[in-house]
């Protein structure tokens, strides 16, 4: 029997365990992006939107805003208590985040990005080693600070009675933790108990304890350079106050907390200085030290065993402190030569500032902060510097102030050097090892109203009414500039305007001044009512001021003068003037008029006085209290040390003379016994004697008529036929060579004489002298050096002595600009002595003002003489022969050259260092 079997398409079933392998691949995928998609969900809901300081007087408490889910952070202590540092994970950071300053006993909080984008960190900046502690709230993270630290083990004996569930946090990846930091275990509402907790025994700003501090008495001290120093006596060490301080009126004040007021009177008047009085008030948990100052001062204080010391500067001082501004100090290098810097980064901020983020191998990296001609110096002390950072960031398409930030190794270890553009501000703080310095731009005002050249600077409007009531147009003037208009009950009457494009301020003076009307604006309120009315009101107001001027109580007190004259500080206070008494005549007609010096105070009330006392150099001043403290502040204002000048001239004066001369004597001597005339054989003229005078000629024929043997010629000057000797130069002899030549035979003698001279004479002389001297601001000084002589002169024939000096003097009168520059008025004199028969002077004077800057070195004159002269003295025909010519000359040549320079330096003496 055959049986038809029927094919069906083949059916595939798969195998179990193939099936449990794919569904745990796909279990596998899903439990490995889990996270991922839970990490997006996170980051995209949570920003840290602001921060800011929460109202509460008993603690510190620091409010963090986030918008979306709860937000995981850690803590991590540094700094051994004074800096903490929060992490906010998977954060970011929104645009009003910004740095809120400090308060109580933090010194700043800085929020700021992480490097790696995923977190917020947040540094907080603390006075002294605290605690903090973290709670959640409905808008984010409340931090309440702590003024005191527990040990660890108090600290877990209060936290293990709550039963809280914890939150584990790792650290942020790429930032920097302390090498003791570990991971934290923070509850969510629980203070950080391994960090820091409160101790019960701690005063808060809340009720005073009894066993708080105490403040016993305030002494105050006078110091030199216009200081006052303020002791705080105290039962105990105090902690540091909380201080601060207002411009109008000027004061500064101390806040101790958990101190009581002990003080028998709570003002204490001081009147020295800047420092008016001292006030301290207590309230229910502080007690207030407020200093009512004069103008703004420096200030610096000091916390003792004992209290506090208080040393304020006057106002002279806050300016050379404004001019050296001192250098900024993080920290001093913990391990020299053992740090470096990692990386240099800048990042432009929202509000167009710079940021330069330096990256250390540390937090104990010692940095000086310091501005110099413009620029910012950062020194990294006993830091290294890597070769590749070693260069030039040029950073100009920024659009910040930083243009350039130059980075170069130094002795110190390494500096950066940056130049900012324009106005800006700066400011610099490290979180751990990352420094950052913020440069930001200084935004002038632009909103500057103009002023047209009638003085009104209003926004246009255009008016046409006619017979418009004047309440009704003052009203459109309030419509249009928001102002508050007060109008009298007097104010009437109407008017007709047509004004087209014309101040408002000015159409109101035009409204007011055709009805008779006038205004007085204070603040944003305007009041009108007719001129009459208002100068009644005002009248009224005055006389009424008067009257209780003049039975206000009087008061006295004495001022000290520290550099001013107490007479000139006197008169100041008090105008003399003159009035006349009227004219009286006489009989002869004479006329005389007659005036009395009376005083008008004008500073000083009716019935105000000042008294001087010459022994202390002070002033008595009797007064209203009122009138008393507006002297006082314009004392505070004349009462400066006068800047002093160091004034140094060096006048040098050179010569360079020189003289040469060349003189000749000559002389020809011929006796003759018989001579014959001319052409004649037998006639017989008798002895003939030649000599180059009759002197000479008569001494030789005495010796013919005494047969003298040989003959005496005359070898003087009078046997000399040309005389033309060299006398000397300035008392010198000239060097000479002289010959004779004798030729004698029968019946006849000559003689020749020959003399030949010469002199030569240079000199070179430089004469320096150097006065100086010191002399304050617009105060004539003179010194000078020189000689005294005495003459005899004879006038009409009766004899007389006088004196005659001759100085080296210098005489000035500088003046010190507000640019610290020097205007001085210079006189310069330098007398010599010519003869000391005659008593003529040679005067060298110069007489001047010059502008000079600080240490400069001008020549601020000079005199520059060349005599040159040539004479010759010769006999007629003969001197100008050729050669031979020069027996018969004698030749002088001199030349005289004199130059004469005065050198002045003026240099202004710093009176905080006492040095030029």
């Amino acid at each position: 029997m055959m049986t038809k079997q029927t094919k069906f398409p083949a059916v595939r079933v798969p195998d179990r365990p193939l099936l449990l392998q794919r569904f745990l691949a796909r279990s596998l995928q899903f439990v490995v992006w889990l996270p991922f998609l839970l990490y997006l969900s996170a980051a995209e809901g949570s920003e840290l939107t602001k921060l800011q300081w929460a109202d509460t007087p008993q603690q510190t408490m620091l409010q963090l805003q986030i918008d979306g889910k709860a937000v995981a952070y850690k803590t991590t202590r540094l700094d051994q208590g004074r800096r903490f540092r929060i992490a906010l994970q998977n954060t970011t950071l929104g645009s009003e985040a910004l740095d809120i300053g400090g308060n109580g006993p933090v010194n700043g909080v800085f929020p700021y990005l992480a490097s790696n984008g995923k977190a917020v960190l947040i540094d907080i900046l603390l006075q002294q080693a605290a605690g903090l502690t973290i709670k959640r709230s409905d808008s984010g993270l409340v931090v309440s600070i702590a003024e005191r630290l527990v040990t660890a083990a108090q600290a877990r004996n209060k936290a293990a009675p709550l039963s809280v569930p914890t939150t584990t946090v790792a650290a942020v990846a790429g930032q920097p933790v302390a090498a003791t930091s570990k991971k934290i275990t923070v509850p969510p509402s629980v203070p950080i108990a391994t960090v820091a907790a409160v101790n019960s025994t701690t005063p808060k700003k809340g009720k005073l304890s009894t066993g708080g501090n105490e403040l016993l008495d305030i002494n105050y001290t006078i110091l030199s350079g216009d200081r006052i120093q303020i002791d705080l006596r105290m039962k105990q060490r105090p902690s540091r106050p909380g201080t601060f301080s207002t411009s109008k009126p000027t004061r500064i004040a101390f806040d101790f907390f958990a101190t009581k007021n002990m003080l028998a009177k709570d003002l204490l008047k001081i009147g020295v200085g800047v420092v008016e009085n001292i006030a301290a008030v207590q309230t229910s948990d502080r007690t207030r030290v407020v200093l009512s100052l004069l103008q703004p001062a420096v200030y610096k204080t000091q916390i003792n065993e004992h209290g506090m010391t208080i040393v304020v500067a006057s106002p002279l001082r806050i300016r050379e402190a404004a001019e050296k501004k001192p250098s900024r100090h993080f920290s001093k290098p913990e391990n020299p030569g053992k740090h470096t810097i990692k990386s240099i980064d800048f990042r432009r901020s929202r509000d167009g500032g710079g940021k330069i983020i330096v990256k250390l191998s540390d937090p104990a990296v010692g940095i000086d902060i310091q501005e110099k001609d413009g620029e910012i110096i950062v020194d990294f002390l006993s830091t290294g510097l890597p070769k590749s950072l070693e260069k030039r960031l040029d950073v100009v398409d920024f659009a910040t102030p930083v243009q350039t930030i130059d980075s170069f190794s130094s002795r110190s270890g390494t500096r950066m050097i940056i130049p900012p553009a324009g106005k800006y501000r700066q400011l610099a703080y490290q979180a751990g090892s990352v420094f950052t310095l913020h440069v930001t731009p200084v935004v002038e005002n632009k909103k500057v109203k103009k002023v047209d050249k009638f003085g009104y600077s209003g926004e246009k409007l255009s008016l046409n009414f006619q017979k418009i009531s004047v309440r009704a147009a003052l009203q459109v003037i309030a419509d249009f500039t928001d102002l508050n208009f007060v109008t009298g009950d007097t104010v009437k009457g109407d008017l007709t305007l047509r004004l087209q494009d014309v101040p408002w301020d000015q159409a109101l003076d035009i409204i007011l001044q055709s009805k008779g009307l006038a205004m007085r604006k204070k603040g944003n309120v305007v009041w009108v009512a007719p001129a009459k009315e208002i100068a009644a009101k005002e009248r009224a107001a005055l006389e009424a001021n008067k009257k209780v001027l003049e039975l206000e109580p009087m008061s006295s007190e004495l001022i000290q003068i520290n550099y001013a004259k107490a007479k000139d500080i006197a008169k100041l206070l008090k105008s003399v003037r003159s009035v006349d008494t009227g004219i009286t005549g006489s009989v002869l007609g004479g006329v005389s008029v007659g005036q009395v010096q009376t005083e008008s105070n004008t500073l000083l009330s009716q019935r105000g006085s000042v008294t001087i006392d010459k022994r202390t150099n002070s002033i008595l001043i009797q007064d209203t209290p009122l009138k008393i403290r507006e002297i006082r502040k314009l004392i505070a204002k004349l009462d400066r040390p006068v800047r002093q000048v160091l004034i140094e001239t060096r006048i040098v004066e050179a010569n360079d003379d020189f003289s040469r001369v060349l003189g000749t004597r000559l002389g020809f001597q011929r006796v003759t016994k018989n001579t014959l005339l001319p052409g004649s054989s037998k006639s017989n003229l008798g002895q003939v004697i030649t000599s180059g005078s009759n002197a000479g000629a008569t001494s030789i024929a005495t010796s013919v008529a005494n047969n003298d043997s040989p003959i005496n010629f005359d070898t003087g000057n009078n046997g000399m036929n040309v005389n033309l000797p060299v006398t000397g130069i300035n008392n010198d002899l000239a060097g000479s060579f002289a010959f004779s030549l004798l030729k004698a035979g029968p019946g006849f003698a000559n003689l020749l004489s020959l003399e030949l001279s010469a002199l030569e004479a240079e000199g070179k002389g430089k004469v320096i002298a150097s006065p100086r001297l010191i002399t304050a601001d617009q105060k004539k000084a003179h010194i000078e050096q020189g000689e005294e002589r005495i003459f005899t002169v004879s006038v009409l024939g009766n004899g007389s002595v006088v004196t005659k000096k001759a100085v080296l003097g210098l005489t000035v009168t500088p003046q010190i600009t507000p640019d610290d520059r020097i205007v001085i008025d210079v006189r310069i004199t330098k007398d010599s002595f010519v003869s000391n028969q005659t008593g003529s002077i040679n005067t060298k004077q110069i007489i001047t003002q010059v502008l000079m800057d600080n240490g400069e070195t001008v020549v601020i004159g000079g005199i520059y003489s060349e005599d040159e002269s040539t004479s010759v003295s010769k006999i007629p025909i003969l001197g100008d022969l050729p050669l031979i010519g020069a027996l018969f000359r004698k030749k002088t040549t001199s030349k005289h050259r004199t130059e004469l320079l005065i050198f002045l330096t003026p240099k202004i003496i710093n009176p905080a260092l006492n040095t030029i």
